[in-house]
């Protein structure tokens, strides 16, 4: 029990510091869009992302993707990608802060999915918590009040809600294929749907008025922000459930909004840290209640184990009981009179 504690422990600070490094990045983000356009930006970062893992996990990752079928890693990556397409296209056209409030809301939509594509039960003791999350994020971004709904904000509600589905369909694949595997395709697909974008819809890309800030941001972006925290969330969701990984994401608005007040200069007032300090009450409640609840059906597991070999003997006893009272002597026509002769 305690080793599956250590285990829980491990993927929720692994996730954690997922957050963290979002949080940068989002803020990172925006300076390099100085000298690089949204979509080259995803373009450079994902394709070396996509290098990194194909030098260090290539041949595996081909192995795995052989036992596996197309429905195991293809949604979640899809979602993916256009999470990424529409956040960074969202940083673009609105403010860090707002965009970290909408990439948080998988936590609103994350139970729904997982109860449509995974047929798990949706837990109403969730739903307050839930709520109180999604007014702690309003509180955090709005800026005391000033927060609008633009063509930026809808990007960041998409990135929302394709998020929650690459939670979803990659906790589902991950029953089937390894971590790496899952964050590979996640990686490579991304990178695919990037560079097309980049290549239909943007100008060609001027190396020569990229400043180093920005591939500095690209660098990090792909090593950080891309190969180590793919690999943490989907390592976490082998533990977790999505739901609970969304819960715990939606503490990167905090991490966000720091780093853009001490990178970018945007202020964070007295609402915005009523809102931070509403969400991360929210965050440790329902981590605690999943934890509770986890322990509560592992004990009942290990409780059954141990019963069994007790129960062992007294099935035993009973099947023997059950086979002697239903066990005849067979005679045969011309034996009956024998097994009842004198001697």
């Amino acid at each position: 029990m305690s080793r599956l504690m250590d285990i829980r422990a491990i993927c929720i600070a692994s996730v954690v510091l997922q957050t963290i490094i979002f949080g940068s990045g989002s803020a990172i983000t925006k300076l390099a869009y100085e000298s690089i356009s949204p979509l080259w930006c995803m373009a450079l970062r994902f394709g070396l992302a996509a290098l990194v893992f194909a030098v260090l996990f290539g041949p595996r990752m081909v192995r795995g993707l052989k036992g596996a079928r197309l429905s195991d890693w293809l949604p979640a990556a899809l979602c993916m990608a256009v999470s990424y397409l529409s956040c960074n296209i969202a940083l673009d056209l609105t403010t860090a802060t707002n965009v970290g409030f909408l990439m948080a809301l998988p936590v609103v939509f994350t139970p729904i999915l997982a109860a449509i594509v995974l047929r798990r039960r949706y837990r109403l003791v969730h739903l307050p918590f839930q709520a109180a999350v999604v007014v702690g994020l309003y509180l955090l971004c709005s800026s005391g009040g000033s927060f609008t709904f633009g063509l930026g904000e809808f990007c960041g509600l998409l990135t929302a809600v394709s998020l929650a589905g690459a939670l979803v369909f990659g906790e589902r694949g991950l029953a089937r294929m390894d971590v790496v595997t899952v964050s590979g395709t996640q990686i490579f697909v991304t990178f695919i749907a990037s560079l097309a974008g980049a290549l239909l819809f943007d100008q060609p890309l001027n190396v020569a008025a990229v400043q180093p800030i920005a591939w500095g941001t690209v660098v990090f972006l792909a090593i950080a922000s891309t190969c180590l925290t793919f690999a943490l969330q989907n390592m976490a969701l082998t533990r977790l459930p999505s739901a609970t990984v969304s819960m715990l994401l939606t503490g990167e608005p905090i991490f966000t909004a720091l780093f853009s007040w001490g990178i970018l200069g945007e202020t964070l007032t007295a609402v915005g840290l009523a809102g931070a300090a509403l969400i991360i009450v929210c965050v440790i409640a329902e981590t605690w209640i999943d934890g509770r609840a986890e322990a509560a059906a592992r004990g009942g597991e290990e409780a059954a184990a141990l019963a069994a070999p007790a129960l062992e003997p007294l099935s035993a006893l009973a099947d023997a009981t059950t086979s002697a009272s239903l066990t005849v002597p067979h005679l045969t026509p011309s034996q009956p009179q024998r097994a009842y002769e004198r001697p």
